[in-house]
């Protein structure tokens, strides 16, 4: 896997989480409710899943298995460049609707890239959908790690589901080397990275107490901010 823009600057390397950290919402997971809810039958088949979804936000590695699921149950039967097309229509609506986006989030990445930092975005949204929200944005200069859908027989699934562990593994293919200055995540299931990092800024973290993401993360720096 390979970034989709080269480095622009020479300054720190600064990572980002996508949603929570520059949205509010769940940015692939709106397109994945929209489909499920827009047929009985998928909302059906995805229902025995859903409180497992809710039960296992501090347990990345059950939770990504169930929301490659959900997102298999949503793209049954849908064709690649459809979903594809839909994806990225749902990073343009993203970024123009002002109350599902982090504004805090959105400048602060603005101004690493208008110091020169090289900043990459590593999410685990599909790739188009976070390409055209940050496109939308002004964040053309940011680099994107990202979830990628494939076709099969079946209709669509991902691969690679760019969550957990995996970021860690993508980065490093990536050729996005260390040392890694600073990421941005609201997320336990970015623990593997943030060991890695100089210093994490937790943004209103989820899923475990500043206490326990100390303890876990390790000998990494660590501070809490609440953006809007």
């Amino acid at each position: 896997m390979t970034p989709d823009s080269s480095r622009p600057g020479v300054g720190q390397t600064v990572l980002f989480d996508l949603d929570g950290v520059l949205t509010r919402r769940d940015t692939f997971a709106t397109l994945v409710r929209r489909r499920l809810l827009g047929q009985p039958w998928r909302a059906l088949l995805a229902l025995p899943a859903l409180p497992l979804l809710a039960a296992t936000a501090s347990r990345p590695r059950v939770r990504g298995a169930v929301a490659r699921y959900l997102v298999r149950v949503a793209l049954l039967g849908a064709d690649l460049p459809s979903a594809q097309g839909e994806a990225a229509a749902l990073g343009r609506e993203f970024a123009q609707t002002p109350d599902w986006l982090l504004t805090d989030g959105v400048q602060r990445a603005l101004a690493h890239l208008a110091r020169g930092d090289r900043v990459v975005v590593v999410t685990a949204t599909e790739l188009g959908l976070a390409r055209s929200l940050l496109d939308e944005l002004g964040l053309e200069g940011a680099e994107v790690i990202a979830s990628r859908l494939r076709g099969d027989r079946y209709g669509v699934r991902l691969d690679p589901h760019n969550y957990g562990d995996r970021k860690l593994l993508s980065l490093r293919s990536a050729g996005v080397e260390q040392p890694w200055d600073v990421m941005y995540s609201d997320s336990l299931a970015d623990l593997p990275v943030l060991r890695e990092v100089r210093r994490a800024v937790m943004v209103t973290p989820s899923g475990s107490s500043p206490r326990r993401l100390r303890r876990m993360a390790g000998e990494t720096r660590m501070a809490w901010e609440r953006w809007t």
